[in-house]
């Protein structure tokens, strides 16, 4: 393998192109002074002091007087399988960090800047339904006007989305108004109690988001993405669900 490539994979594997390069030097000089390597690496005499600096507390290089000379060398090439080792074993630790922490990044961002996807028809409806096994929603909770959902609805098409696997694999409970149809096992329905106002669409909570759906004219999907907006209809929701009567 060429110099340049040994190059490119050190880069790739996480030094900087000058580390790399200095340390290529190092390894080709031997023993040298601070001088000989700049030169031959085509940096600065500072530039050199530093890098050789970082490489030492990566354990890739190492000084040693002799005479009144400082010498600058390349620690042996099994340094740097236990270094890259050692750097990975630390990335997966803040990797496993980084999984943890991705919801409370979700609630920051949610905070400032909620993110908003409007959609219109049947298009609106699929696209919903993809969103839910995209994020892969752990529980679906849905307001419906079931009345309201089938007359804007192809019986079929709605039968032929909730019998897909993947978002047949989603707990869901329905407050709802209307007359029931087509109930299935994986959803816990209650009716809403009369009186209640009447409304012309669905509301579905799944992850970190909220769908609002109308059916009255031209079907129009909005998908809401944030958490504290999801949070708190969530609790809304259950508060109504708590009070409903069991169907």
């Amino acid at each position: 393998m060429s110099v340049s490539k040994i190059k490119t994979v050190l880069i790739e594997l996480g030094l900087s192109e000058t580390e790399s390069r200095v340390y290529l030097t190092m390894l080709e000089l031997g023993s040298s002074s601070v001088q000989v390597i700049a030169k031959k690496a085509a940096v600065s005499r500072t530039a050199a002091y530093d890098i050789i600096a970082t490489l030492q507390k990566k354990g890739l290089a190492s000084t040693f007087e002799k005479g009144k000379k400082t010498l600058y060398t390349a620690e042996d090439p099994e340094k740097l399988d236990k270094y890259f080792k050692n750097r990975l074993d630390g990335m997966r630790g803040q990797l496993g960090a980084l999984k943890q922490m991705v919801p409370e990044l979700r609630v920051i961002q949610a905070g400032d800047r909620p993110r908003v996807r409007y959609f219109e028809g049947e298009e609106g409806i699929l696209a919903l339904f993809r969103d839910t096994q995209i994020v892969k929603a752990k529980e679906l909770l849905e307001f419906a006007n079931i009345d309201v959902v089938y007359s804007a609805l192809d019986e079929k098409l709605l039968l032929a989305l909730r019998s897909a696997e993947e978002y047949k694999k989603i707990p869901i409970k329905m407050l709802y108004t209307g007359e029931l149809r087509n109930p299935n096992s994986k959803t816990a329905y209650r009716k809403l109690k009369d009186p209640v106002l009447d409304f012309e669409g669905d509301i579905w909570i799944y992850s970190n988001r909220i769908a609002f759906i109308k059916f009255l004219g031209d079907i129009e999907v909005v998908i809401v993405e944030s958490q504290i907006f999801s949070n708190t209809m969530r609790a809304l929701f259950m508060a109504t669900w708590n009070s409903a009567g069991v169907k």
